[in-house]
């Protein structure tokens, strides 16, 4: 019973693991392919964005947010008062433009990411 659970739970790990090297190998050949025809595209301008799109270089950025967006909500679990001052004095004392434009960034390098997905997708 518990062999049947081990072995199942081995070869579910093993299939993820194959079907993850296998889509690493597919991502590897579309850049191949995509920079053969960035290369025989004269008129394509964008041909580095392009790339580091397609490679998804740009995600050192969302997860850089996203642990900037994580860690209030970490740190209020652990200490919910120190947390709870923070907000409400250093924040408070934030200009209304500052935080519009802080939370514009985050929207942009979130949402324009994920717009490029869909353009790419149709």
């Amino acid at each position: 019973m518990i062999w049947a659970a081990v072995v199942g739970f081995v070869t579910e790990f093993i299939t993820d693991w194959r079907q993850g090297r296998e889509n690493q190998r597919k991502i590897k050949k579309a850049v191949a392919d995509n920079k053969i025809r960035l290369a025989q595209s004269e008129q394509s301008h964008n041909q580095e964005w392009e790339m580091s799109v397609l490679e998804g270089r740009d995600n050192f950025l969302r997860r850089l947010s996203f642990f900037l967006l994580s860690f209030p909500l970490i740190w209020a679990y652990f200490d919910p008062m120190g947390a709870r001052a923070y907000f409400t004095d250093a924040l408070g004392a934030l200009p209304d433009w500052y935080i519009q434009a802080y939370l514009g960034v985050l929207a942009a390098i979130w949402g324009l990411s994920e717009l490029r997905k869909v353009r790419k997708a149709q």
